[in-house]
């Protein structure tokens, strides 16, 4: 166990890895399939902390360690956010660092820098398109670090694109707890299905049917996924995620309907993922 000042230790012990704040012990374990932090206190009562770490995990490589919110915590921190979401029960990262809330979040700038210079990092898709003219579908294309297209790495994409999509500069623009998501592997033939007469809200509906109108054309709509998929769709591993997890898909659901699927592209090795919601 490592002291780190006079209220925390964290570290391993007797196999577990564990904070003790202020004489009080809680075990750390993580759920095998998400990044899903799990906190015993010394009654047994267990928290789960969705979109947060492995706690194996925490600061083997470095000084700190960053949340999908953008938060950069060192090991005060994390013993501080773990002791204050002791007992919570189900909660989310963004409930676990209200602990947070009345000091800005911390930034790392070497990794800030490198992320700068790093051309090979996530980064955000603009349409080949004018974006003024109605388009209400948002893209975000994520570099698959982990050369897999299994379910896991479409969540973690997923996670990633709602990270930058869903805040402003840090601060959540809509909330979500991606935690709760679920999806099924869909044909890439049922991505690209044309416009059905049904009510049925599909992605080249999205793109060419808003709610106001646009100006595109089928011609733009292929000109889009061209840029996105160069290589043609045959590499193409498609998800489509439930919609019931975020409020950025409350007007969708009033009534012209929601879109959320990742697609992994092996040609390129990285993932897009395709959000659209939308009202009157």
């Amino acid at each position: 166990m490592e002291k780190i000042n006079e209220r925390y230790m964290f570290g391993e012990e007797n196999g577990y890895i564990c904070v003790i704040a202020d004489g009080k012990r809680y075990i750390l374990t993580c759920h095998p399939y998400e990044p899903c932090l799990f906190i015993t206190d010394e009654t047994g009562i267990k928290t789960a902390v969705h979109n947060a770490f492995d706690p194996a995990e925490c600061f083997r490589e470095g000084k700190t360690i960053t949340s999908i919110s953008g938060m950069e915590y060192d090991k005060n921190d994390f013993c501080e956010m773990v002791e204050y979401a002791a007992g919570m029960g189900d909660i989310g990262i963004e409930i676990a660092e209200e602990v947070f809330k009345d000091r800005p979040k911390k930034k790392n700038p070497e990794k800030l820098l490198q992320k700068e210079n790093n051309t090979e990092d996530n980064y955000t898709f603009c349409p080949p398109i004018d974006c003024d003219t109605g388009c209400v579908v948002d893209y975000y294309i994520v570099k698959n670090e982990h050369l897999s297209d299994d379910y896991n790495s479409h969540w973690l994409a997923l996670a990633i694109a709602c990270g930058e999509l869903f805040t402003d500069d840090g601060e959540p623009v809509w909330q979500y707890s991606i935690g709760k998501a679920k999806a099924k592997k869909v044909d890439t033939c049922e991505l690209f299905a044309p416009i059905e007469k049904s009510d049925k809200l599909n992605y080249k509906k999205a793109f060419l049917d808003p709610p106001y109108g646009c100006d595109y054309t089928e011609k733009d709509f292929n000109a889009v996924n061209e840029k996105l998929f160069p290589n043609g769709t045959d590499e193409l591993t498609v998800y489509e995620w439930t919609t019931e997890w975020s409020d950025y898909f409350d007007d969708g659901h009033e009534w012209w309907g929601t879109l959320c699927y990742t697609v992994y592209d092996k040609t390129l090795n990285r993932f897009c993922v395709i959000l659209a919601s939308a009202t009157d």
